[in-house]
């Protein structure tokens, strides 16, 4: 198993859980985590001592706050932002690209691309705390992505709702939406992720894997397929300057506070 400096893998009795650890407790998705994530998965899904796999931000941090701002700030609108879009879409089908269970087991803040990709998981448990938002729109940030994934995931009136809401979302009213399927406190969160993920691996192998695979691939599919809109859609948003301009007044506080500006 090789090394990554950005998640922390632990082996419990069958289960693989990768902690996402950005130096921030939000775990924004810097190019450098995305990589070593993708890298974890591979390996997990290779590994035959792995029978299912936990993802979690580690205790007390977000899943993840999304796109990470001292990076995106960059983009200019241009051949950037389409390896950006592309680097994201890897990352998403890497998730649901993974043969065995995988569970998120999400606490505090998804936003974004932590809740875009928290739906990339078999399934998804949050604490009795764990908040979703996609406000993208709200800051001059396209959300063509997060939208696509959003409509296949929980139909076109549902992500209407999350997307030009752009307002939190309790894991309480994430479970009634249907994107969470289990809420627990806190302290049970990684415990009970990892419990689910033994009962989907107590499933016979080959049904498990290549049912995952078929119901799977149509989102795999649409991303791809819908990339190029979604790189238009960002085109656009950075050239506006719009969201630089949010960038910069997040990064003007303090990183760790950033999501209450959001």
């Amino acid at each position: 198993m090789s090394e990554q400096k950005l998640v922390k893998i632990v082996n419990d009795d069958g289960i693989r859980v990768i902690t996402l650890n950005h130096e921030s407790r939000n775990n924004p998705f810097s190019a450098a985590l995305e990589d070593d994530i993708k890298q974890a998965l591979r390996e997990a899904d290779a590994d035959p001592s792995v029978a299912a796999i936990v993802v979690t931000g580690g205790e007390g941090r977000s899943f993840s706050a999304g796109g990470d701002f001292n990076e995106v700030k960059n983009l200019s609108g241009g051949a950037d932002v389409d390896r950006w879009i592309d680097r994201v879409t890897d990352l998403y089908a890497s998730a649901l690209r993974v043969s065995k269970p995988t569970v998120a087991a999400v606490d505090n803040y998804a936003i974004g691309m932590g809740f875009q990709f928290a739906l990339m998981f078999d399934w998804r448990v949050a604490s009795s705390q764990a908040e979703f938002r996609m406000p993208e729109l709200r800051h001059g940030i396209g959300c063509s992505m997060g939208g696509t994934i959003l409509n296949y995931v929980l139909g076109f009136s549902t992500m209407q709702k999350i997307i030009y809401e752009c307002d939190g979302i309790s894991a309480a009213r994430a479970q009634d939406y249907g994107f969470i399927n289990e809420i627990v406190e806190p302290d049970q969160l990684l415990t009970r992720a990892i419990a689910i993920a033994r009962q989907l691996a107590s499933y016979p192998r080959a049904s498990y894997k290549s049912t995952k695979a078929a119901v799977g691939q149509g989102l795999v599919d649409l991303l791809y397929e819908s990339a190029d809109r979604s790189k238009a859609v960002h085109r656009a948003s950075f050239s506006d300057r719009s969201a630089q301009r949010h960038f910069a007044r997040v990064l003007g506080t303090k990183y760790e506070d950033a999501v209450a500006v959001q």
